[in-house]
């Protein structure tokens, strides 16, 4: 999808967020329900055009992540119609993301800012209902989410609004919003989006990797994010103590550097790796000095690495077992002959 049409339908997204008492608002929210300020999405039942209105929340458009839910900021005035949870309206990121224990222990998770604050919101305050007795680090939570609030003060009878963060003085435009989704730095990564469909390369590895390159595979980083694991369980799983991210994982960790080490040193070649995955993937398929026939062969090795990473986190969790670097890099010798022997895109080697 184009990156105009994308700026168009962001624009009814806009007005859907900002005008709930309109037309349109009430027909999709009888339609479809309301869960967190947010209409639903409505599953396979829903229409298309709906669904893709929904998918703008997960960044649908080249590069941009989630360009629409990062540029979006609640305003609070009297708070009334602020979510307290769900809506971004103090730091970065909503507060159920930022604290996810506390969110799922409340008992009330749709109460407004207003409600909350009339309640009151230091560490023993009556805003805080619990589902249960709290532990000591929860307790601890608790106190640092109330250092958040002690500036904050209501304007009674003035109402929240949403500010768009590229043009807080006009708002959402379609223009501004192209300008954006088309600067010099998105056009790099519509080329990486070239990059991973190869012939070569099993189906599932290329949306892998596709996948990796935006950052939506579930890493505990991500996992955190979304409210599924604790922001306290953020340990590699491939066994060191660092926080497991997509960088991590597949660059950083000892287990990754030391298995890019033996490849390199497979293929005689010695240079500094860089430790971000797309401008590593750039600089690896792409190697300084090497004929461009070359290209694909340190691809097609790029691809199967990852895909061994990948393979090789999976086993330890789910399956109890561990490979050394020696079997590692077998894999990779392996997969990348059968890979580079075959151009059936749906063959593949676990």
């Amino acid at each position: 999808m184009g990156a105009f049409n994308i700026s168009l339908l962001g624009k009814w997204c806009w007005r859907l967020l900002t005008e709930k008492g309109g037309l349109w608002y009430r027909v999709l929210k009888s339609r479809y329900g309301e869960v967190g300020g947010r209409i639903r999405e409505g599953g396979s039942d829903s229409s298309a055009w709906w669904r893709m209105m929904c998918r703008l929340r997960e960044g649908i458009g080249e590069g941009v992540g989630n360009w629409f839910e990062d540029n979006i900021r609640r305003v609070v005035r009297d708070g009334r119609n602020t979510l307290f949870w769900y809506d971004r309206w103090i730091g970065d990121v909503p507060l159920r993301l930022k604290f996810p224990r506390l969110f799922n222990l409340a008992v009330e998770k749709e109460c407004s800012v207003g409600e909350m604050v009339g309640r009151g919101l230091g560490s023993d305050g009556g805003a805080w209902v619990w589902r249960r007795r709290l532990f000591a680090w929860e307790e601890e939570s608790v106190r640092e989410c109330s250092l958040l609030f002690h500036n904050i003060v209501l304007q009674d009878s003035v109402c929240d609004t949403w500010q768009w963060l590229l043009d807080p003085v006009h708002g959402y435009t379609v223009r501004g919003v192209y300008r954006f989704l088309t600067t010099t730095s998105n056009m790099v990564d519509r080329s990486l989006v070239d990059d991973v469909w190869k012939k070569h390369v099993p189906l599932k590895v290329s949306l892998l990797v596709w996948r990796l390159l935006r950052n939506r595979i579930p890493t505990k980083d991500n996992l955190a994010l979304r409210g599924v694991l604790s922001s306290t369980d953020m340990a590699c799983a491939l066994g060191c103590v660092c926080n497991e991210t997509v960088n991590h994982l597949f660059l950083q960790c000892t287990l990754s550097t030391d298995l890019w080490a033996v490849i390199c040193n497979w293929l005689g070649i010695s240079f500094v790796l860089d430790g971000e995955l797309r401008h590593h993937f750039q600089q690896f398929t792409k190697m300084a000095g090497m004929p461009i026939y070359s290209h694909l062969f340190f691809t097609i090795i790029w691809f199967v690495t990852i895909w061994v990473i990948w393979k090789e986190m999976n086993n330890r969790i789910f399956n109890g077992t561990v490979s050394n670097n020696f079997t590692l890099k077998e894999k990779v010798k392996l997969h990348s002959f059968l890979w580079l022997k075959s151009k059936q895109p749906n063959f593949v080697y676990s």
